[in-house]
C-alpha cells in the first residue's frame, strides 16, 4: 500500500496547483508586510509600520502572530505571487508526510488518513494561502506523528514546538506532547514532550532582546477581549459550523453522532435566533453546526491513544473560545486529531471514499470562488488606479489595499481627513474618515459575481469563510464558512470634497 502514497499526495497537490496564481487575499498581505519587515530588518521583522485596523502602528503592536512567516517569506517578498505561492510548497510536503506518519501510527492507515485530512476544504485553502496556516498544520501534524512515532522523539518535539514561531495557537501542541509522553513513556516521556516549548522559549527570548518586551504577552491581552457569555456562544457556533461546514465531514453514522447532531442543530438555532439569520442563510448554518458536532462526537476515552486524540481536540475547542473572534482556519492544528478520531472507530471504506470526494469537490469549488474573491479585489483597486492615476487616500485592507499601497495610494487613518481622492471597498473592512467632512460621490465600480457555485464571503448569504463577521454599520454577524448567493464580489466608491 506504500507505493500508493505518491499518488494520493499528487491528488491533494492537484488540488492546489491551479491556484499558485491567486492574487494577494485577505490576510496576506499583512503577512507579505511582515515579511518587507524581516527583509529590511531581519532581527525586528515586527518593527514594521501598517495600516491594518485604521491606525498606523507598529507591526508589533497589531499582528498578532509570531514573525516566522515573514522570516520565511522574507526572500521572496518583492518576487511575483507565483514564485511566493511556490515557496509555501515544501511545507505541504512535510503536511502530507505528517499525515502519512500518523495515520499509520494511530489508524494503521497511512494513506487514507493522508486523503481524508488533507483534502480537507481548509488545508486546501491553506495551501494556497501566503499566511501562517499551511506552516502550522506542517508543524503540527509532522511533529506529532513523529513524536508519537517514538524515533528521535526529541527531534519531532521540536518541529511541533516550531508551530508556535508561525501561530502561538501551536503552544496547545507542548501540554499535548507532554500528556502523550507521560502516556506513552513516564517521566522521560514528559521531559521529551517539554522540549515542545523551546522554539518558544527562544522567541522569547529573541523578542526581549529585539524589542525590550514579549510579541506574545502583549498578544494575549490584544486577543483577549471578547469573552462575554453571548461572546463565547457565538464562537462557539461559529466553530462548529467552520469544522462541519469547511473541515471535515463526519465519517461515522451513531446513535452519539446523530445526538451529537441534534444538540448542534440546537446551537444553531439558538446563533441564527441571535443574529437575526433567515432564509437559506439559517438552514445552512444550522446544517454546519450539526455536522461540526457530530464530528466531536467521534471522540474517545478507551484507551491510551484514544484519550491523547481526545485531548488534542477538546483542548483545541477551549483554546478557540479564548480568541478574539472565529475563523475556520484556526481550526487547523487541531483538525488532524478529529480526522483521526473518525478513523479509529474503522468507518466503511464506501463512507471513506465518499467523504474523500465530497470534501476534494468542496474545496475545488470554495478555492474557485476564494480566487475569484481575490481577483476582484486586485481589480477593484486596479481600476481605481487606472481611473484615478494621480493617487489619494483609501479605507480598507486584504488584497486592495496591497494593489493600492503598491500604486503609491496613501492608508486613511481612522477618523482621519479623506482628501481631495478617496476611495472605499465595501467588503475589506473600511476605516471611516472625518465624519465632519463632506463626501460627493465621483465614482463607483462593481465587480459581479458570474459564475455559479458556494461563496466563502456573502453578505447576502451570511457567510464567511475567513472570520464570524462581515464588514459592515454594524458588522453583519455569521457562523457558516460558505453560503449561496450572487451578489457582486466588490463595490467601490471614490469619494470628492463637496462643492
Amino acid at each position: 500500500m506504500a507505493q500508493r502514497a505518491p499518488v494520493a499526495a499528487l491528488l491533494v497537490m492537484g488540488l492546489v496547483l491551479p491556484f499558485v496564481n491567486k492574487p494577494v487575499h485577505v490576510d496576506d498581505a499583512n503577512f507579505l508586510a511582515l515579511a518587507r519587515g524581516a527583509a529590511a530588518d531581519p532581527w525586528r521583522p515586527h518593527a514594521i509600520d501598517i495600516n491594518w485596523q485604521g491606525t498606523t502602528e507598529r507591526a508589533f503592536d497589531v499582528l498578532s502572530n509570531p514573525p516566522g512567516i515573514g522570516w520565511w517569506l522574507a526572500p521572496v517578498a518583492d518576487a511575483g505571487v507565483v514564485v511566493q505561492h511556490l515557496v509555501m510548497w515544501p511545507w505541504l510536503v512535510v503536511a502530507l508526510w505528517g499525515a502519512w506518519w500518523l495515520g499509520k501510527t494511530l489508524v494503521g492507515a497511512g494513506r487514507v488518513t493522508m486523503l481524508v485530512l488533507c483534502t480537507s476544504p481548509l488545508v486546501v485553502l491553506a495551501a494556497q494561502s501566503l499566511t501562517p496556516d499551511l506552516p502550522l498544520f506542517a508543524c503540527a501534524v509532522a511533529g506529532v506523528a513523529g513524536f508519537l512515532r517514538g524515533r528521535r522523539a526529541w527531534a519531532f518535539a521540536l518541529l511541533a514546538g516550531c508551530a508556535a514561531l508561525f501561530r502561538y495557537s501551536g503552544l496547545c501542541l507542548v501540554p499535548l506532547l507532554m500528556l502523550a509522553g507521560g502516556l506513552r513513556g513516564g517521566v522521560r516521556g514528559v521531559a521529551l514532550g517539554a522540549l515542545a516549548l523551546v522554539p518558544f522559549l527562544a522567541l522569547t527570548a529573541h523578542d526581549l532582546l529585539a524589542y525590550g518586551e514579549s510579541h506574545f504577552v502583549a498578544m494575549t491581552s490584544f486577543q483577549g477581549v471578547a469573552n462575554t457569555p453571548r461572546d463565547v456562544f457565538r464562537k462557539l457556533a461559529a466553530a462548529l459550523a467552520m469544522l462541519g461546514g469547511a473541515g471535515l465531514f463526519p465519517l461515522v453514522r451513531s446513535r452519539w453522532s446523530l445526538v451529537a447532531g441534534g444538540l448542534g442543530a440546537l446551537i444553531g438555532l439558538g446563533a441564527v435566533w441571535i443574529s437575526d439569520i433567515g432564509g437559506l442563510g439559517a438552514l445552512l448554518t444550522v446544517a454546519f453546526v450539526a455536522l461540526g458536532a457530530a464530528d466531536l462526537s467521534k471522540v474517545r476515552a478507551r484507551s491510551r491513544d484514544d484519550r491523547i486524540v481526545a485531548a488534542w481536540v477538546i483542548g483545541g475547542l477551549f483554546f478557540l473560545l479564548t480568541l478574539r473572534f472565529t475563523a475556520a482556519r484556526y481550526w487547523l492544528p487541531f483538525l488532524p486529531a478529529v480526522a483521526v478520531a473518525g478513523l479509529r472507530l474503522k468507518p466503511r471504506r464506501a463512507v471513506i471514499g465518499v467523504v474523500i470526494g465530497a470534501q476534494a469537490v468542496i474545496g475545488l469549488l470554495l478555492s474557485l470562488d476564494d480566487r475569484a474573491f481575490a481577483k476582484a479585489q486586485r481589480d477593484a483597486a486596479l481600476a481605481v488606479i487606472e481611473a484615478f492615476p494621480e493617487g489619494g487616500r483609501f479605507a480598507g485592507h486584504w488584497g486592495w489595499q496591497h494593489t493600492l499601497e503598491a500604486a503609491g495610494w496613501e492608508p486613511l487613518e481612522e477618523d482621519g481627513a479623506p482628501g481631495p481622492i478617496f476611495a472605499t471597498a465595501q467588503n475589506p473592512w473600511p476605516q471611516t474618515s472625518d465624519p465632519g467632512t463632506c463626501l460627493a460621490e465621483l465614482w463607483s465600480y462593481e465587480v459581479p459575481d458570474r459564475r455559479a457555485g458556494p461563496r466563502v464571503h456573502t453578505r447576502d448569504g451570511r457567510a464567511n469563510l475567513h472570520a464570524f463577521l462581515i464588514a459592515g454599520t454594524p458588522p453583519l454577524e455569521t457562523y457558516a464558512p460558505w453560503g449561496l448567493s450572487d451578489e457582486p464580489y466588490e463595490r467601490v466608491v471614490v469619494y470628492g470634497p463637496c462643492d
